[in-house]
């Protein structure tokens, strides 16, 4: 599978999850990427809607187990989304996973299944994630089942002032300064 084809499940499972906590229903949004800017281990996007109205802003990373993780700036705050092919997830379970940046943030997370192979933990409007994760080192992230990946937040400042001014172009009105 290519990497557009990969990324554009991505963005449909995250979008379509996003717009489902919002509007409590999951409508089907391809979307486009409409800017792109990368900064260490991570990719900095802005994603749109097919209407053309603001999806998210996200950033992500990839793993050589196949893991494609990416933090994404949506109406309803920060979303941590993991997509695998290799997952055989029941979708619409649950789990929970707890994410520790340094010393600096640790919280225990529900996690819902979006598909069979992606998975959403929505985290709000926390100002002490968003200061830790722009500051920190490394990020652990600890599903239930035991799975866990060490995240290295190289070039997490840069690619989080990318987002954050990704937010403030592209977000709806009354939302622009959340994540400063």
């Amino acid at each position: 599978m290519t990497f557009s084809a990969i990324f554009s499940r991505a963005a449909r499972a995250a979008a379509a999850l996003v717009l489902a906590l919002s509007l409590g229903a999951v409508p089907a949004h391809a979307g486009r990427r409409v800017d792109e800017f990368s900064s260490g281990f991570w990719t900095t996007y802005a994603y749109q809607n097919d209407d053309g109205s603001f999806g998210h802003c996200g950033m992500e990373t990839r793993f050589d187990d196949g893991l494609m993780l990416a933090i994404l700036l949506a109406t309803n705050g920060v979303n941590i989304v993991m997509l695998n092919d290799a997952w055989r997830l029941k979708p619409g379970g649950r789990s929970s996973m707890t994410v520790r940046i340094d010393r600096r943030y640790s919280n225990a997370l529900p996690v819902g299944f979006a598909g069979d192979d992606a998975m959403i933990a929505g985290i709000g409007f926390d100002p002490e994630f968003w200061s830790a994760f722009k500051a920190g080192l490394e990020m652990r992230l600890e599903l239930a089942d035991g799975r866990s990946w060490n995240v290295s937040l190289k070039g997490s400042n840069k690619a989080t002032q990318a987002l954050t001014l990704c937010y403030d172009l592209y977000s709806p009105e009354g939302r622009k300064g959340m994540f400063k």
